[in-house]
């Protein structure tokens, strides 16, 4: 097979990676010091055989590509640390990701299936981290139905009788039992049409080796609990954070993240300084981006804008989408869609034209969700009160007692401060 290189893009590109026939472009993102991010290079490089020398036929099977590519990458980085863990840490890490993408569609959005309807759908709409995470999630799945290395050699047999074809979801199914002819009770129980079809999470939960992640979310879980240190020291020591890999402070950020999501809870300035002299300032001074885009995240999810210079700038260097869009929709949801929009405005300039249309319809979509949420009020003195003290619609029904109250606790007030003049 001919060599192949990897070339860095400029600050603009859109993506983490793009394969090409013996070129593969990077995101400058992935420039940390400290070879923290290489996963993307084994993953491009891996698209040489799943992506160029086999291709998805359709973009509904672009799972094909990327779920394949996904599952390469994660053996070659085992192998490269020669530590059968690392596979599995990285797919728990992949996973969290999966939560993330079907919490923004939800759960029954037609585009969290494996294999989504694509008719008349622009392919940028329906980008996320499912065909990714979701179909890695089914070809370990189907490893765990006939056994690793027979999955290993099926892998090899796959890329050799699709090599410089196209091949369909369907395709596949039918290769795949062909190939395991021989084990009718194992593809007895592969429901097919649920995993391609049924949206959401995978339909089978796969289960990984978390020893690491077990104490990394427990660190995440007693972070969020409490400020007592002691707590924290009791499940790791801090000396030892000096020695975790970069997978592991996004575990705890992603832990945090989804804690905070889950309750939402904003953190006090205090608490994610805290946080962030516990991880020896790790957080606040890294060069790694996917951390700097996480802690940025928690920052502005708990309204600390001593992050807002920072983020911007970030938001300035660099076009990477999986930073990018989030972090407006962040801002709009901290600042305001006038303040958020206009930080866009500033940044649009810089950015991939790809970029900025998604940007710009994240936009969009928040404000006619805010929209919405407002119309959702009565017109009566009910619903515009429960508006203006920011009470949900299905509370409006205590607006007149609530106002009763205010009215009477002003009067009280008046005239205590007449009395005491």
């Amino acid at each position: 097979m001919a060599e192949s290189s990897p070339v860095l893009r400029s600050q603009s590109f859109p993506y983490g990676g793009m394969e090409n026939p013996c070129l593969t472009f990077v995101t400058p993102t992935l420039l940390a010091g400290v070879r923290s991010l290489a996963d993307v290079v084994a993953h491009e490089i891996a698209h040489s055989w799943t992506g160029n020398l086999v291709t998805n036929a359709t973009w509904r099977d672009f799972w094909l590509n990327e779920g394949w590519t996904v599952w390469l990458e994660r053996k070659i980085v085992a192998k490269i640390h020669s530590d059968p863990k690392t596979y599995d840490l990285k797919a728990s890490l992949g996973l969290r990701g999966l939560v993330e993408a079907v919490q923004a569609f939800g759960p029954s959005h037609p585009y969290t299936a494996l294999v989504p309807e694509s008719e008349g759908v622009d392919p940028d709409d329906v980008f996320s981290r499912v065909p990714y995470e979701k179909g890695f999630n089914f070809l370990h799945y189907l490893s765990t139905v006939v056994g690793s290395e027979d999955f290993d050699g099926f892998a090899q047999a796959y890329i050799q009788k699709f090599k410089f074809q196209t091949v369909t979801s369907e395709d596949f199914k039918i290769f795949f039992e062909k190939h395991f002819v021989d084990r009718p009770e194992a593809l007895r129980n592969i429901d097919w049409d649920g995993w391609y079809y049924s949206t959401g999470m995978p339909l089978i939960e796969s289960k990984f080796d978390t020893t690491m992640i077990n104490q990394v979310r427990t660190l995440g879980e007693k972070m969020m609990a409490s400020r007592n240190i002691k707590k924290w020291e009791s499940v790791v020591e801090p000396r030892m954070l000096r020695k975790w890999p970069a997978s592991l402070w996004i575990l705890l950020l992603d832990t945090l993240l989804l804690l905070q999501t889950g309750n939402h809870a904003k953190l006090a300035a205090t608490h994610l300084d805290a946080i962030d002299a516990f991880a020896h300032h790790h957080f606040s001074t890294t060069h790694n981006s996917e951390l700097r885009f996480r802690w940025f995240t928690l920052a502005l999810r708990s309204d600390d804008l001593r992050v807002l210079d920072r983020t911007v700038e970030f938001l300035k260097e660099q076009g990477r989408m999986k930073f990018v869009r989030p972090l407006f929709r962040d801002l709009c949801a901290t600042m305001g869609m006038v303040r958020g929009a206009a930080i866009f405005e500033d940044c649009k300039s810089r950015y991939h034209p790809i970029a900025a249309k998604m940007i710009q319809r994240d936009i969009e979509s928040l404000k006619v969700s805010r929209k919405h949420s407002i119309a959702m009020y009565s017109n009566d003195f009910s619903g515009i009160f429960a508006q203006w003290l920011g009470l949900p619609q299905e509370y409006s029904g205590y607006s007149p007692m609530l106002a009763v109250v205010l009215g009477g606790l002003t009067v009280v007030t008046a005239v205590a401060l007449s009395k005491r003049r």
